[in-house]
């Protein structure tokens, strides 16, 4: 930042700001065209950018009626769509949720096209969750085309000798690991299963340490077979492992599905499993809806994979072959736990074993399920990001999975212990920015706490998932309650609920605007990050969430790319990284790992000749098996070429070509080297307390900002970015005003900061257009100026009373026992009152108040700010009859200065809070005379206490209600 400036244009600029200065909160500056487009989308974002919402019909059940209450009050209220999710429920202990009809059956898809034609009237969008549970597969599922396992038998025997006998069939279990009874169908007869397919029959020398010394000595039996089940072979001296492999199904059923709807798992590794299961999907939905195209309903969906023992499919062994060039028969033991050769043999192998299972996976069911469902006029979405192992036992790269899909999915949880474990999101974002996918998704506050959050406690969750990449939201869940479910209705017991049933959804809109809004402008131009991490070349594979790695630091962003990206989309131009559509980078960073594929090395080898610049260790051998000694010697001989005599301590950068390979820099050093400062810098702010993504467009840079922490902050922010008007953008207004006090120096532009607690904001940075000649000569120059303010609390300005304190008139709605009016003499929370009708009041209740305001005080500069600070849930706000919003979080502020008036003002001030205490106290009542209705019977989860037990939770207006006299600050 410049220290000092010329005082002939330092006059200039203050002359101009005070004559054209006008209050900024009230007025908006003028806009262009292109403007105007941004600002209408943020004001009303378009049905693409708003929160979609998982619907699930518990058991199948359905009410026309109720999908049309439910959609238009979605609409309402400002959601975008939701995904049909035809699903049982774990928790039915009095079993009240009767069984509904078969997914798919014609009395389900009656229920579908009803949807889907409020759906095409009402403008949102549906997608359909293509099976009776979050795994793929149904009733129609063949068992050719289920989940399959590779089985095997051993049979132990000693040599010299002749063994001519029954090599038996391997045992199928009928469960497994706590699952239900498998659906394994068996001949009659034999008991065999109706569908299997013969693997392998080989022996090996039997050693205690269960080794194999070299891959010659796994004899192939398959020519000793007589018939399926009979082995003749001379034996050699020895023991010896005899094994029959054989593929067949696991007969895994779905995952709580409908009761009426059971079927297989799919064989997500068979192609033609994916055109059977999804031929007869299509062929019902058509049976109904006709053509599929330009109708409200644009997508199947798949949840996450969970298939717990599938590692086969019938074509594995013909495939493996085909892709790596050697037979995989001899090297099956090291599937049972052996070592072939030695350590090293046996990983590369089962390198070329496990890519070919997510290469598998990727091409016959992802990337198939995308060319079959868009040939029908939809898009196919899934969750291909993982978790993988512990959680889940996922078998493929997620970028490349992600990147086939139509628009990828994630997912992010709520009140769990390590939301690390279960946030996948930044591999959703960065398969969406390599590959050119606009939306980022996510299954969003998935969680077991029922009913005890609202909007306050969940915009951190959103605000951190914005942050890593995500720009469109999906709730878990929306219950669909038909009219004899009763209140709160029939659950699905996982999710945070969000639906019509719980008791802030009347006031939910602000919520679900802030997200769209937010959505809106995320979903514009292109990510900036500066850094390309390569995560390698192995599978499974999976983006870790967002952090801030060592060697990067604060201020910088980045994204994870994989061989795909790294050897079909990259290209470098201007000694940068760019992809095909505009995404660039400054550096790629290798793994640490002595590993490389060796068509990635000879790419980075053409990168780095035109200029790019590649950080990382010497790559010292391959991966795989076949070829390892050629492969092996090429990656040796391009490495002497691009690290030449870099050791990463003395020598640390070698220049080639145009550009240059680093080893033992850090990537900041790197990239200051460079000239490439961090894109965001917060001064006066303890490190890592702001978190932030940038987008840039054709028309404008975005940054979306958050404050990490639950307490308030203030500084300065530096973006960086030169020669543009920074603007402050507010998702709960939809409005913007130019930012007041900024500076430009070398490193970009300098703003003010201060931040609420959990505060987040867009600062949007636009060309100056609007300034005059000598404005933009200062910007281009580097000078200091400052111009306009926004509104923003002044510490200093005091108000005579600026608590709120006198007594409260509380209305409540008409529940019972509850009272209509009630005197609260100061504020506290409903579940603590002695009167039973409030303590578990659910519902709406309004506050009345007023105060007092001198006639002088309308004259004062600035403007009277009101806080209510704490509320449970949500509060509308109304000033002498005007209403002023909503709060949904307690660091929103209401400026008052246009509805003031001298002398006595009056606040009206509703609130909504969850259902939780309302439950809570109709279980405490005879059961005779309890009102609500629900498959769930204890809190705060489906497993824990009995609602009479439960803990009741805060409720209502708590405070403090303050008011404060603003100044332009910003």
């Amino acid at each position: 930042m410049c220290s000092h400036t010329m005082k002939g244009i330092i006059i200039l600029i203050f002359l101009f700001v005070t004559t054209f200065g006008i209050n900024a909160f009230a007025q908006q500056r003028p806009v262009t065209e292109m403007n105007q487009t941004l600002e209408a989308g943020f004001m009303n974002p378009p049905i693409a950018s708003r929160p979609k919402a998982i619907w699930p019909w518990v058991n199948g059940n359905f009410s026309l009626s109720q999908i049309t209450f439910e959609m238009e009050q979605a609409k309402l209220k400002g959601m975008g769509g939701f995904d049909i999710w035809d699903v049982g429920t774990m928790i039915d202990p009095d079993k009240i949720v009767p069984d509904g009809p078969p997914f798919l059956s014609d009395e389900s898809l009656q229920g579908i096209k009803h949807a889907v034609e409020e759906g095409d009237r009402l403008g949102l969008e549906i997608g359909l969750i293509s099976s009776s549970s979050w795994n793929a597969g149904g009733s129609w599922i063949k068992p050719e085309h289920g989940a399959m396992g590779l089985f095997k038998k051993d049979t132990i025997i000693s040599g010299p000798a002749e063994f001519n006998g029954v090599i038996p069939f391997p045992f199928i279990p009928e469960r497994r690991r706590g699952e239900n009874k498998t659906l394994l169908q068996r001949d009659s007869v034999s008991g065999l299963p109706l569908y299997y397919k013969e693997v392998g029959l080989i022996a090996h020398p039997l050693n205690a340490d269960s080794s194999i010394s070299n891959a010659t000595y796994v004899i192939d039996l398959q020519k000793n077979r007589t018939a399926a089940s009979i082995l003749n072979w001379n034996v050699p001296a020895g023991t010896w492992r005899i094994i029959r492999y054989v593929c067949a199904p696991t007969g895994q059923p779905l995952m709580i599905p409908s009761p009426r709807s059971n079927g297989l798992i799919l064989d997500h590794f068979s192609a033609a499993a994916q055109d059977a299961n999804l031929a007869y999907i299509f062929k019902r939905l058509k049976e109904t809806l006709g053509s599929l195209k330009n109708r409200s309903l644009k997508y199947l969906y798949e949840d996450s994979y969970e298939v717990n023992s599938a590692v086969w499919t019938p074509l594995l062994a013909e495939e493996f072959f085909k892709k790596n060039g050697y037979s995989i028969i001899p090297f099956l033991p090291v599937l049972d736990g052996y070592t072939i050769g030695n350590k090293e043999t046996t990983e590369r192998f089962l390198y070329d074993f496990t890519k070919l299972l997510s290469d598998l996976i990727i091409n016959n069911h992802y990337a198939k399920g995308r060319q079959l469902s868009e040939e029908e006029g939809l898009g196919f979405y899934a969750e291909a990001g993982g978790p993988g192992k512990p959680i889940h036992n996922v078998p493929f790269e997620d970028l490349k999975a992600l990147g086939s899909l139509t628009v990828p999915r994630g997912e992010f949880w709520n009140g769990h212990t390590d939301l690390n474990k279960l946030q996948v999101i930044k591999g959703i974002a960065s398969a969406a920015h390599i590959y050119n996918q606009r939306y980022v998704e996510a299954e969003a506050f998935t969680s077991v706490w029922l009913w005890q959050e609202g909007p306050a406690q969940l915009k951190p969750l959103a605000d951190r998932a914005m942050c890593e990449g995500l720009n469109r939201f999906v709730y878990h869940t929306f219950p669909h309650t038909p009219p004899e479910s009763g209140k709160p209705g029939w659950v699905y017991n996982f999710g945070t609920i969000i639906n019509t049933t719980n008791g802030w959804w009347s006031k939910s809109e602000g919520f679900h605007q802030y997200l769209g809004r937010c959505s809106y402008l995320l979903q514009q131009g292109e990510f900036v990050g500066d850094v390309a991490f390569y995560y390698g070349d192995e599978a499974p594979n999976f983006v870790s969430p967002k952090h801030v790695p060592a060697t990067l630091g604060l201020g910088y962003d980045y994204d994870v790319v994989n061989t795909d990206v790294v050897l079909n989309r990259m290209a470098v131009k201007n000694n940068r990284i760019y992809l095909p559509h505009g995404q660039f980078y400054e550096v790629l960073v290798l793994p640490q790992d002595e590993r490389i594929n060796p068509l990635v090395l000879k790419k980075l080898e053409q990168m780095a000749a035109a200029g790019a610049t590649i950080i990382g260790p010497k790559p010292k051998r391959s991966y795989g098996l076949y070829n390892d000694a050629a492969n092996d010697n090429q990656v040796v001989a391009i490495v002497n070429k691009l690290w030449a005599n870099v050791d990463s301590s003395l020598v640390t950068s070698h220049t080639y070509g145009k550009g240059s390979v680093c080893w033992g820099k850090s990537v900041r050093e790197v990239l200051m080297d460079k000239g490439i400062t961090p894109d965001v810098q917060f001064e006066s702010i303890q490190n890592d307390t702001l978190d932030y993504i940038h987008r840039r467009s054709a028309a404008a840079d975005i940054y979306f900002i958050r404050n990490k922490k639950p307490q308030a902050i203030s500084g300065t922010c530096t973006f960086r970015v030169k020669g543009k008007q920074p603007e402050w953008w507010n998702a709960e207004t939809g409005k913007n005003v130019q930012i007041t006090k900024f500076s430009i120096a070398n490193e970009g532009t300098t703003i003010p900061l201060n931040l609420a607690a959990h505060e987040s904001a867009f600062i949007v940075f636009r060309n100056a257009k609007a300034l005059p000649a000598q404005l933009k000569e200062a910007i281009d120059k580097e000078i200091i100026y400052t111009t306009k303010g926004i509104v923003k609390a002044n510490q200093n300005a005091s108000v005579p009373n600026p608590i709120i304190n006198n007594p409260w008139e509380v209305r409540f709605e008409h529940k019972g026992n509850t009272p209509v009016v009630d005197s609260m003499q100061q504020l506290s929370s409903w579940h603590t009152s002695k009167n039973p009708g409030i303590k578990y009041f659910s519902g709406q209740a309004a506050y009345y108040n007023s105060f007092e305001i001198a006639a002088g005080d309308l004259k004062r500069d600035g403007v009277l700010l009101l806080s209510l600070n704490k509320v449970r849930e949500i509060a509308e706000v109304y000033l002498n009859g005007k209403r002023l919003g909503l709060q949904w979080h307690p660091s929103q502020i209401f400026a008052l200065t246009d509805e003031l008036k001298a002398g006595k003002n009056y606040l009206v001030i509703e609130v909504v809070n969850s259902i939780n205490n309302s439950l809570i106290g109709d279980a405490l009542k005879l059961k005779e005379y309890r009102q609500m209705r629900t498959n769930i019977t204890r809190l705060p989860n489906a497993w824990q206490k009995p609602f009479a037990e439960a803990s009741l939770i805060e409720a209502g207006l708590l405070g403090p209600i303050t008011l404060q006299w603003g100044s332009l600050v910003r």
